[in-house]
Parts: C-alpha cells; sequence; structure tokens
C-alpha cells in the first residue's frame, strides 16, 4: 500500500511538474541596433531584400528600458553609431519559437524580425537588414541564432552594422 501510494504521488508530481513547464512564460526582449563607423573592406552586393515575408507577427507589450546607459555610452562612441532601441514583453511557450517580433525603423531603413526559442536552452533568431543612406541601395543582412543566458546582453554583429539583445524573466505580477 506505501509503494503504491508512493508510486501515485510521483507519477501526480511529475504531470503537474509537465504542466507548469509547458505553460507560456513570459520574457522582455530588449534591442539596439547600431551602425559600425570603423573601415571595412569587405564588399556587399545585396540589393534587394532578403527576408520572407512574414504572415503574422506576434502580439507583444510594451517592456521597460534597461539597457539606456548601454545605448547612451554607444552614443557618446566615435565607432557605434545607434538608431534603434525598443523592448517588448512576448509570451513563449516550452519547446517552442515566438512568433516574430517585428522590427522596422522609422526614418532609417531598417526592417526585420527576432524570435524567442524556448526549449532546454534560450536562443534568440534575428534576420534584420540595414541599408544606410550612403550605401547607395546596398542592404546589410544579420541573420543568426544565438544561444542567450537570461539578463545577460549579446552582441549580434555584422561587418556593417551590429545589435545587443538582452532577455529577461517577467515576472506575473509585473504583467497586471
Amino acid at each position: 500500500m506505501k509503494y503504491q501510494l508512493k508510486v501515485q504521488f510521483a507519477v501526480l508530481l511529475f504531470c503537474f511538474n509537465s504542466l507548469a513547464l509547458a505553460e507560456p512564460r513570459w520574457f522582455q526582449v530588449e534591442l539596439i541596433v547600431f551602425q559600425l563607423q570603423a573601415p571595412n573592406s569587405e564588399i556587399f552586393d545585396q540589393i534587394e531584400t532578403e527576408l520572407k515575408p512574414v504572415a503574422r507577427y506576434a502580439q507583444v507589450k510594451e517592456g521597460n528600458k534597461t539597457l539606456q546607459s548601454t545605448f547612451n555610452r554607444l552614443q557618446r562612441s566615435s565607432i557605434y553609431q545607434p538608431f534603434y532601441y525598443q523592448a517588448w514583453r512576448i509570451s513563449v511557450e516550452s519547446g517552442s519559437v515566438s512568433l516574430p517580433i517585428e522590427v522596422s525603423g522609422t526614418g532609417v531603413d531598417l526592417n526585420g524580425w527576432i524570435k524567442v526559442q524556448r526549449g532546454h536552452l534560450l536562443h534568440v533568431i534575428a534576420d534584420l537588414e540595414f541599408s544606410p543612406a550612403e550605401s547607395e541601395g546596398v542592404i546589410y543582412r544579420l541573420n543568426e541564432k544565438r544561444r542567450v543566458l537570461l539578463n545577460d546582453m549579446h552582441y549580434l554583429d555584422h561587418p556593417k552594422f551590429g545589435a545587443v539583445v538582452k532577455v529577461s524573466p517577467v515576472e506575473l505580477e509585473s504583467l497586471q
């Protein structure tokens, strides 16, 4: 009888734990995009978008910007010129990839998206295209999947522009 009770308890605990893992979890995603002003000899010949059309973007909530000091430091640098900073909150189910978060700049030719993949590890998938005014129609593309640690800043790079991304857990109380 005791053994049967232990087995039932273990099964119940496993089921409860599996349900808890399957529930959606909220994350804050912050993204800073900047242009690199350093000399570069690489040749880029992309003049048409390579972004695949997106049928549906994620429904996101506005997030809190916690990387303002990083954005300000980039602004003071002679090498980096930040031109985009946004923060969102998004729900992601365990074992899945979020719908893409739309990334587009006003006053600057930036288009693309960013996704969060939640499995045993957390990943950010970014597909961004940037065409600065001085590029004469050349499009620079940053397409990267990166494993991320919660609350850490991660750098996504391209010879002509880059991005800083940070993913943080959001407490349920702060969603209210």
